[in-house]
């Protein structure tokens, strides 16, 4: 398999894991539609968590997963899309990898989005990607990051945006309740 089809087998196999066992077959039939194979895996997969109970923290199939995302996100340290070097992998949103990355032509540390290639064949995921370079950089405001550049070098879309450090509002989250008056500032920025 490749790491697409891992990656859209994780997926699935998490969605269903979510659903009631009686809401799965339609699920999955819906979901693989053609595609016997990933049905099958599918299926094998969850019968196989159902055995295994509480007997593994993380799913394989998770572990798997992880482990390809890592490999892909090393992959790119060092590589160059236009005049932006790659060298920390920044995260993950709907739209892509996000990437620290060096502007070689000014010197000066940029963000780097990178459209997952397996959506470069989607014209509509395309659009969206470049949708949003295009509004980003319609906009002037100090809560909305500049947009430098947008590209393509072999077969990877790329957007490079002002690099702004700091905390995610992600991991701020994550750590635990945020408290009513940061919160209130925050939807405050947010609004403007």
């Amino acid at each position: 398999m490749t790491s697409e089809q891992i990656q859209q087998l994780s997926g699935l196999y998490h969605a269903a894991l979510e659903l009631e066992p009686d809401q799965r077959e339609d699920f999955l039939r819906e979901s693989c539609r053609e595609d016997e194979v990933l049905l099958h895996e599918l299926k094998h997969l969850l019968a196989a968590n159902a055995e295994a109970g509480s007997f593994l923290a993380e799913p394989v199939v998770s572990a798997a997963a992880n482990s390809i995302t890592k490999e892909k996100e090393s992959a790119m340290i060092g590589r160059s899309f236009g005049h932006y070097r790659i060298l920390s992998h920044l995260g993950s949103g709907g739209m892509g990898e996000v990437y620290l990355a060096q502007d070689e032509k000014l010197g000066r540390k940029v963000a780097i989005k990178l459209l997952p290639v397996v959506f470069a064949d989607s014209p509509e995921r395309l659009r969206r990607f470049e949708r949003e370079a295009r509004a980003a950089s319609a906009t002037d405001h100090p809560n909305i990051v500049t947009v430098h550049d947008i590209g393509e070098q072999d077969g990877i879309h790329y957007i490079a945006e002002e690099f702004v450090e700091g905390e995610t509002l992600r991991s701020l989250i994550e750590r635990g309740p945020v408290p009513v008056f940061v919160a209130l500032n925050i939807a405050h920025q947010i609004a403007n």
